[in-house]
């Protein structure tokens, strides 16, 4: 007798022959045989690593699931009978293995290996064509990585709450971020270390940086959506350049996949702030790109009809919108030829609302209040970046590859002032400010590279690379009205014109061979040509001094140019060139359980800088010729097939930039502190280190994962800035020391001396069934020692002594946790990111103790996204939604000083604006509150 058990055909039925069939169904329930389970797990026929997402499914019937984590799935409740398994992935065979289900096995447990479909590159397979963007890849190279090493995965970065690398690397242990006027993420901080201890790599090419004033990148410009993976390594190895520090942040892009596939994704969102207050926005097109003397050569008169004023107006920001589109593909016999192409557009429109106090000092060392500035910041961006990869298989021992790459940010930022200047008892100054400034920074690179297995045991790989980054900032302006109580009158203006380039042409070439089983030889070597340029001008728009006639339209106010050819602030105009030469050797060696890498690296450097200074002038031009000799050593020890033990030590530089070794001196106008005026150090030297290193590794199944890890570094002459008399070269004991008999202070770049920075990490992620934890935390304790002036009062000696500090921008405590809901069966992923960046200081104070320390911070954001098709279907469409800075946390700055905050010439006990704490003065504070996205996401 065969029974009915189906839901759907019971529901058919009329009521009675529903009854009746459900009755004689539990009646003789016992005497049929019981339903059975299909569990078992789906892995990389290579690897053995699991295909988290692959679909499962019996054959012409309705039972289907998905691979967990783990790589395990089930299928319950399946009657007995004869079956065919089917496992299906992309970009593997489909699989089909029989099954049968009886009485007396009514449960089984299979094994599904995948086969990758392009069998012809196995080989490529292996160094990451393999579900190159999903997490076990990532774990994968984490995990035979010849250094310490944390990765992010494509996977990973696509679920994130981020849409630029630079929040993305705040979820990475260690790391901590930089943030701009808008609150985006901008510069990394490793470990403790400032961004000038770490560089950026693009498919392991080092790139130039389009900041006016360092050599370091700034992250923001790269959208996340152009990754394959982010990878952060934290030792160096003998083939890697030298002058990291911290770490290295390499940017591997999108690279072609297995069979052709077509992804991209559309989505909108806006910000809380804008949904609180308008946007402030100028017109961009009254902006002059080209200074007067650009347009009509440097011997033009600029008159004031040269100088446009930009209007602002309030407005409703618009919504912010983003997309992308990859292209990739497999073209030709045994498909040789491979093809990426990738595009990503992100509109945002960000701003803050905040002040600053420019601060003093009083005789018995205590901070003055002096100028309140209270900002609201409207700032549009634009990031556009365009990637191609291209890879040819000559044949089995012979592939070319090409990468291209232009990214570019856009950024109109519009900035509304009051300026409370205050003179104790009397009336204070108060001036309502409105700047606009326009700034487009682009970063371009070609790179040619070929791999080749010469002999059997000698392979060669070598790069041709062209790289240019630049930034503009045009006709940077700020119009002035100064109230006051004999009337308001508009100040005198600077339309400043800033730009540069830097440009490198490098070639690097690497040999490997092969002494002997597990022993293997690697040489090489680079050269890097880099030229920048900087062009600095500026002219001066001198006021009537008359009362305003209207304090709404600039133009009624009858400005003069003072200055009609402008002036080309000599050590702000300068060209440079640097010259690295670099060569290596190494050995590794793999025994057993054991895998030792160790080697030395010799870099020479050559810097040399020349200003439009006249020839009189002290270090009007400069050079620094120097050659570093940097050994390192990096043991591994299996403990088990998911275990590593890992010892490392390096040495390692950092160069100054050079902006920073030219004599400049600019008064704040277009620096983003806009406070104290900046200038350079010719007598600025590189800082080495030492750096030791320990990890202990665990990969379990899935995205399990524990790291735990110690570090110390050890540095020389580390680079900080500091508010400090100028510096001067003394030649009769051949120091540098502060000038004397002198009360200016300018932000200047020192060496510091000696430091030291040691900590540990911890690196947790657990799952129980779809729900996981993961979790990151980084202690860092850093030791500088360095000269502090007690009084900067006219006329009194000033006592110098020595305060012991962290290093700036460390910080003691970083953590991330997040809370993960994974689901492949659902096609749902969900999200709570919440990250910790505890107090550090941010500007080194010339007095001591007046450091400016930034609050700890705590950051909470949310993502969420599913899938609304089919996971087998070759159509897949995914919904996300983003949330950003979900608790509204602000940027804060103080000096950590007991008691209340002193006015310029009043008593230490008057109160001022948003001081409320006893035991600090608050003098820097910025908000940003939420950003919204949602959007779609899509695949063919």
């Amino acid at each position: 007798m065969e029974f009915c058990t189906s839901k759907n055909a019971i529901l058919n039925l009329p009521l009675m022959s529903r009854f009746y069939s459900g009755f004689f169904g539990l009646l003789f329930l016992p005497l049929a045989v019981q339903a059975g389970t299909i569990k078992g797990r789906v892995t990389d026929a290579r690897t053995g690593e699991p295909l988290v997402g692959a679909v499962v499914y019996l054959q012409g019937t309705s039972y289907n699931g998905q691979v967990q984590l783990d790589g395990t799935f089930s299928l319950r409740n399946v009657p007995a009978g004869e079956y065919e398994l089917v496992g299906q992935f992309v970009s593997y065979q489909t699989l089909s293995q029989h099954v049968s289900l009886t009485e007396a096995q009514p449960d089984q447990t299979l094994s599904l290996r995948l086969r990758d479909k392009n069998n012809a590159l196995e080989e490529v397979v292996v160094q990451g064509r393999r579900d190159p963007e999903g997490e076990n890849a990532a774990r994968r190279v984490e995990q035979v990585a010849p250094s310490i090493v944390n990765v992010v995965s494509a996977q990973a970065i696509q679920v994130s709450p981020d849409i630029q690398v630079a929040n993305v690397l705040q979820r990475v242990s260690g790391v901590t971020l930089e943030r701009s006027t808008n609150g985006d993420g901008r510069y990394a901080i490793v470990r403790g270390m400032d961004k000038r201890y770490n560089y950026t790599l693009v498919n392991g090419i080092k790139i130039p940086s389009p900041d006016p004033y360092n050599r370091y990148v700034p992250l923001d410009i790269f959208p996340a959506d152009l990754l394959q993976r982010l990878e952060v390594t934290k030792a160096l190895t003998p083939s890697m350049e030298g002058d990291a520090t911290g770490g290295v942040v390499n940017m591997v892009m999108k690279d072609a996949p297995a069979e052709r596939t077509l992804t991209g994704q559309l989505g909108t969102g806006y910000g809380q702030l804008f949904f609180d207050r308008s946007l402030l926005s100028f017109d961009r097109g009254a902006i002059n790109r080209d200074s007067p003397a650009d347009r009509n050569g440097s011997d033009y008169q600029a008159k004031t009809s040269d100088f446009p004023w930009a209007s602002f107006s309030q407005k409703t920001a618009r919504p912010n919108l983003l997309g992308n589109l990859t292209f990739g593909s497999r073209y030709g016999k045994d498909q040789r030829l491979g093809v990426l192409l990738a595009g990503s557009y992100q509109g945002q429109t960000r701003g803050s609302d905040g002040y600053f106090y420019e601060t003093g000092i009083t005789q018995d060392n205590y901070p003055v209040l002096r100028t309140l500035h209270v900002q609201q910041y409207s700032t549009r961006q634009e990031r556009l970046g365009l990637n191609a990869k291209l890879d040819y298989r000559l044949d089995s021992r012979n592939t070319l590859r090409f990468y291209g790459m232009y990214l570019q940010l856009d950024e109109a930022q519009a900035r509304f002032e009051t300026d409370t200047t205050y003179k104790g008892n009397a009336r204070p100054d108060v001036d309502r400010r409105l700047r606009s400034r326009l700034q487009r920074q682009g970063l371009a690179n070609g790179t040619l590279q070929g791999e080749h297995q010469l002999t059997e045991k000698l392979s060669a790989s070598w790069s041709l690379v062209y790289s240019r980054a630049t930034n503009n900032v045009p006709d940077v302006t700020e119009q002035d009205l100064k109230l006051t109580s004999a009337g308001n009158r508009y100040q005198d203006v600077s339309r400043i014109w800033l730009d540069n380039h830097d440009q490198d042409k490098a070639a690097y070439l690497n040999l490997k061979y092969t002494l002997a089983e597990g022993l293997e030889l690697g040489l090489g070597g680079l050269y890097r040509d880099k030229d920048r340029t900087n062009r600095y001008l500026s002219y001066q728009l001198r006021a009537s001094g008359q009362t305003a006639v209207n304090e709404q339209d600039i133009n009624s106010e009858a400005y003069t140019v003072f200055n009609p050819q402008g002036i080309y602030v000599g050590n702000n105009n300068y060209s440079a060139t640097e010259r690295i030469a670099a060569g290596y050797g190494q050995v590794r060696l793999v025994r057993g359980a054991w895998e030792i890498l160790g080697g030395l690296r010799f870099e020479h450097t050559n810097q040399q800088y020349v200003t439009s200074l006249p020839t009189t002038e002290a270090a009007y031009k400069g050079r620094q010729l120097y050659p570093d000799y940097l050994p390192s050593l990096h043991l591994r020890y299996a403990l088990s097939a998911r275990q590593n033990l890992r010892a490392s030590y390096f040495s390692s530089i950092s160069r100054p930039s050079f902006f920073e070794l030219t004599p400049h001196n600019n008064a704040g106008s277009v620096s983003e502190s806009n406070v104290y005026p900046e200038a350079g150090n010719p007598y600025l030297r590189r800082t080495q280190a030492q750096n030791l290193d320990l990890r202990y590794e665990f990969f379990g199944a899935g995205n399990d994962q524990v790291m735990v890890g110690a570090f110390y570094k050890r540095l020389q002459n580390p680079i900080e800035y500091a508010l400090t008399n100028p510096l001067q070269y003394d030649p009769a004991t051949g120091q540098v020391r502060p000038a004397a008999n002198t009360t200016a202070v300018v932000y200047q770049p020192i060496n510091a001396g000696t430091a030291t920075n040691y900590g540990f990490e911890w690196v947790g992620v657990k799952f129980f069934g779809p729900i996981g934890l993961s979790t990151n935390y980084t202690f860092t304790v850093s030791e500088i020692t360095t000269s502090k002036s007690r009084n900067a009062t006219a006329g009194d000696a000033s006592l110098n002594v020595m305060q012991k500090r962290s290093l700036q921008g460390q910080s003691k405590h970083v953590g991330n946790a997040s809370l993960l809901y994974k689901s492949p069966r659902l096609g749902l992923d969900v999200q709570l990111a919440y990250v910790y960046t505890g107090a550090r200081i941010v500007q080194v104070g010339q007095f001591l103790g007046l450091d400016y320390w930034q609050r700890a911070q705590s950051q909470l954001d949310f993502s969420a996204e599913k899938r609304l098709t089919p996971a087998d279907k070759r159509f897949g469409l995914t919904a996300y939604v983003k949330v950003q800075n979900l608790l509204n946390t602000p940027y804060q700055v103080d000096i950590l000083a007991p008691g209340a905050p002193a006015a310029a010439g009043s008593p230490a006990t008057v109160t001022y604006p948003f001081q409320g704490n006893a035991d600090r003065v608050s003098v820097v504070n910025q908000t940003y509150k939420a950003y919204y996205l949602a959007g779609l996401r899509f695949r063919f």
